[in-house]
């Protein structure tokens, strides 16, 4: 991930990022850019202006809020001699400019002689406007656009460095307050010693029994699952353009929350392969045959995954309500059984590592899964993390036990969780969460070396946990292992695995202090809030505990050395990197370091559960001095550095990544630190716990939407009529969607309607064949895709068409709306909304059928097929 930030200091704010005013560095940003363009043939029009080319860049802009002035320069195409530089228009804050007084400038390193310009010749430009009031506090993109008026050609210029052009003013907002006032609130809460309903609050957290924690994870979970509620953001499927134009659906629509557009992933890809399942002829298909011309198999699909008619769907539990509950309780099902049994799963794993502490395990399970980085990715990283903790705790009781039969049933459990594991099929997160449980079981086998056992009880329970995995892990690759080739195979993601690591920016690792601004309210223009999410780290405190308690508890001894070993080998491998033949060999080089949160999140509660009890120091260490060191002094100190190390990490993350941010807001989050910290070290781990979660909650309570799911969701009945024939009524046709990204077009396949673009996790060979795609251009298409159809009358090629890959999982197709042969396609019709419909009547190989909820519908003349 390589990030170049602005930074906007005092009442000045420029986009030349931290090298402002260093000409050495301008220059060397032009060059880059312009060697960009050089390594895209199809930029200028000596290359091929059917494609898309560069018409100039926006290289600095900068405002004064005193005077209200707005500054802009860049470069731009102005013909063969540079004497038609065109009208720019400038747009900030609902306001517009044009360039009536722009300075046009000389400019050498645009000049026609470079390859990159394509024949033509750049001037540059500086522009200042005056603005009609001061611009209110947050985030205003700043849209300039160049407008040839000879040839009509219009372009918004992008910025030379990374991201979109943004104007960044800071202010303390009222949710700043309210975040500060509820936290001040919560500590005087938490740390009261005279109200006895306060001092039985802070004690129920310790004394809270297993039985009541079963009663209530379980019955939430039911209670919730019978009522349907979801967090789900799938009514954006079904609101946006062409869920309403497709699809019907009956149900309450009301909610609590905002839906949440960023989890993509989640309401746009899963959701929709899910219902695609349910309405395949036969259900729940290994092959969706409605899914792209050769059909997907569903098998690849990660994470909660989609209900499959397969023995390894007894390791995919979250999609067991598909099976037997009506649709509205099985997408319930499936969205609240990753929190509840992943909560479940870690407050087991915590009661094992240490017994008499059930309550504030408790604690911190729920710590753990209310955190924003669990939310924000739709609560898969608990999902992930369930099957492990599982795992860990079944092995552990596997090799204690002596019964033969006890052994046996245990290791069917352990062959169970291994396999779900596994299926979760997301590498990050298995490999990751394997890492830290690995090193923890290896120091609690050493811990608790007096109490194994390795008999026949240990060889039964292992041979049937093997049996259990071979038979659902391989009925799984036999169904697979083709689809699992030809991912293999891919440019993205096949090609990861060698990742070295030593990427990762200090304050990006702690960006959780950034949560409630980030991923609740506003997050800047360089990120999103599923990127931005994370754990509330307090990296002092564990080292902290680290250096000062496994000594002192000898019984844990050897996990505490494995938990502090498993987070520096994390921060080895995130700050410094590994060799790339370690990082191969350990599996470590398929983990991006933007994506490993979950790990040492995990780490730091299970840190937290080890050492609860603090620095109070007895014993032999009872002098004076080493009492009031460590009973005063090391809190105190870890306590401040954590609060100054906080207030850093804020100041040094990027305006466009934290927009929002205040001095109200960094106390709030900085006091909060210090007070965990100093609570924990106190002893007072009860507290510091709650505490953590309040914060955690701060995010996470009103992110995800609180609704009902659908009782059902079907194809609109007037579009029945345009995927059928009248010879095979029961049959429906293949239709390839125009201008509707990937998510479009499945919407299709979530009603029943076969597609020929959609959402790929492999390129379908098939259909490239049949597009004629030439061989060089392959790579190209071979990913993880979005497949995008769109309508462009620039293109100029001669089989009207051309493709390219605009972001990592984003294949396009721009076709000519006269000149493309649909019949290449493979699909039977076409559909496109109204507004992308123009030129498409008069293509020969479509004809034109009607429209229902502006959707046009055309038929594809096949007799046209090459």
């Amino acid at each position: 991930m390589n990030l170049l930030f602005l930074n906007q200091k005092n009442a000045k704010f420029s986009a030349n990022d931290r090298v402002a005013g260093c000409g050495m560095s301008m220059m060397v940003f032009r060059l880059i850019f312009l060697l960009l363009c050089v390594s895209f043939p199809w930029i200028g029009k000596a290359a091929d202006n059917s494609h898309p080319k560069i018409y100039g860049a926006l290289e600095h802009w900068s405002y004064e809020p005193d005077s209200r002035q707005l500054t802009v320069s860049g470069w731009v195409l102005a013909g063969e001699k540079g004497l038609n530089p065109p009208l720019l228009r400038l747009s900030v804050s609902g306001e517009k400019f044009e360039n009536n007084n722009a300075k046009w400038i000389e400019r050498e390193d645009v000049s026609a002689t470079n390859p990159a310009m394509g024949g033509q010749t750049g001037v540059g430009f500086s522009w200042e406007v005056s603005l009609s009031k001061v611009l209110p506090a947050g985030v205003h993109p700043v849209v300039l656009e160049a407008i040839y008026q000879a040839d009509g050609d219009k372009a918004t210029l992008q910025s030379a460095f990374s991201g979109p052009p943004v104007i960044v003013i800071e202010s303390i907002r009222p949710r700043h307050w309210w975040t500060l006032g509820i936290l001040l609130c919560a500590v005087a809460l938490l740390g009261s010693k005279k109200l006895q309903s306060l001092r039985g609050l802070r004690r129920g957290i310790s004394s809270f029994r297993g039985r009541g924690v079963y009663i209530l994870i379980i019955g939430s979970f039911t209670l919730l699952v019978g009522a349907g509620i979801t967090g789900s953001s799938v009514g954006l499927l079904l609101q946006s353009p062409h869920g309403a134009s497709i699809l019907d659906s009956k149900g309450s629509n009301e909610r609590l929350f905002s839906l949440r557009p960023i989890r993509g992933d989640e309401w746009g890809v899963l959701m929709p392969n899910v219902l695609a399942q349910i309405h395949h002829e036969p259900k729940f298909p290994v092959v969706n045959t409605n899914i792209g011309l050769n059909g997907q198999n569903m098998g690849v699909i990660g994470m909660t995954g989609v209900p499959i008619y397969q023995l390894a769907a007894l390791a995919r539990p979250a999609t067991w309500g598909y099976f037997f509950l009506p649709l509205r309780q099985a997408m319930s099902w499936q969205w609240q059984l990753p929190f509840w049994g992943g909560l479940l799963s870690v407050w087991l794993m915590l009661n094992l590592i240490r017994k008499n502490q059930r309550g504030l395990n408790f604690g911190l399970a729920l710590s753990f899964c209310v955190a924003p980085y669990a939310a924000a990715w739709s609560n898969w990283p608990l999902y992930a993390t369930m099957f492990p903790a599982i795992a860990f705790v079944v092995a552990c009781r596997l090799l204690t036990v002596a019964s033969v039969w006890k052994a046996v049933l245990l290791g069917l459990a352990l062959g169970w969780a291994v396999s779900g594991w596994f299926l979760v099929l997301y590498p990050t997160w298995v490999i990751v969460i394997g890492s830290i449980l690995l090193l923890a079981g290896i120091g609690w086998c050493v811990d608790q070396r007096a109490q194994l056992r390795w008999s026949m009880a240990q060889w039964a329970g292992c041979a049937a946990s093997l049996c259990v995995v071979v038979v659902i892990v391989g009925s799984w690759w036999l169904d697979t292992h083709e689809a699992v080739a030809l991912m293999q195979a891919t440019e993205y993601p096949g090609k990861r695995g060698a990742m070295p690591g030593g990427d990762l920016q200090w304050w990006w690792h702690l960006r959780g202090y950034t949560n409630v601004e980030t991923v609740l309210s506003m997050p800047g223009p360089k990120t999103d809030p599923s990127s931005a999410s994370s754990f509330f780290l307090l990296p002092l405190l564990l080292i902290a505990f680290f250096l000062r308690n496994f000594r002192s508890s000898a019984q844990r001894s050897w996990m505490i050395v494995a938990a502090a070993a498993f987070v520096f080998i994390y921060w080895i491998y995130c700050f410094i990197g590994f060799p790339v033949w370690l990082a191969k060999y350990s599996l470590w080089g398929n983990m991006p370091t933007v994506r490993m949160d979950v790990g040492i999140g995990l780490a730091g509660i299970m840190a937290m559960a080890m050492m609860a009890g603090g620095y109070v120091l007895d014993g032999e260490q009872k002098t004076k001095r080493l009492k009031v060191i460590g009973n005063w002094a090391i809190p105190g100190a870890v306590a401040l550095a954590s609060a100054i190390l906080i207030a850093m990490a804020m100041s040094y993350t990027p305006r466009n990544i934290m927009p929002g941010g205040s001095i109200v807001y960094t106390v709030a989050m900085a006091g909060s630190g210090a007070v965990i910290c100093w609570w924990m070290l106190r002893g007072r781990v009860a507290e510091g716990v709650w505490l953590l979660t309040i914060v955690h909650l701060l995010t996470t309570f009103a992110f995800n939407p609180f609704s009902k799911a659908p009782r059902d969701i079907e194809l609109a009945q007037g579009n029945l009529s345009y995927v059928t024939n009248g010879q095979q009524p029961e049959k429906r046709l293949r239709t390839l969607l125009l201008n509707g990204d990937g998510i479009g077009a499945l919407t299709l396949a979530a009603a029943g309607v076969p597609i020929a673009n959609g959402v790929f996790y492999y390129p379908h060979e098939r259909f490239w064949e049949e597009m004629g795609l030439p061989s060089d251009k392959w790579s190209v298409v071979n990913r993880y895709q979005h497949l995008g159809f769109y309508v462009d009358s620039d293109v100029q090629e001669s089989d009207g068409y051309y493709v390219f890959s605009p972001t990592i999982d984003q294949v396009h197709v721009h076709i000519h709306p006269l000149n493309f042969n649909f019949a290449k396609s493979g699909a039977d019709r076409v559909a496109v909304l109204a507004q992308h419909a123009q030129g498409l009547r008069k293509n020969p190989s479509l004809n034109w059928l009607g429209e229902f909820r502006g959707l046009n519908w055309f038929a594809v003349n096949n007799s046209r097929k090459p």
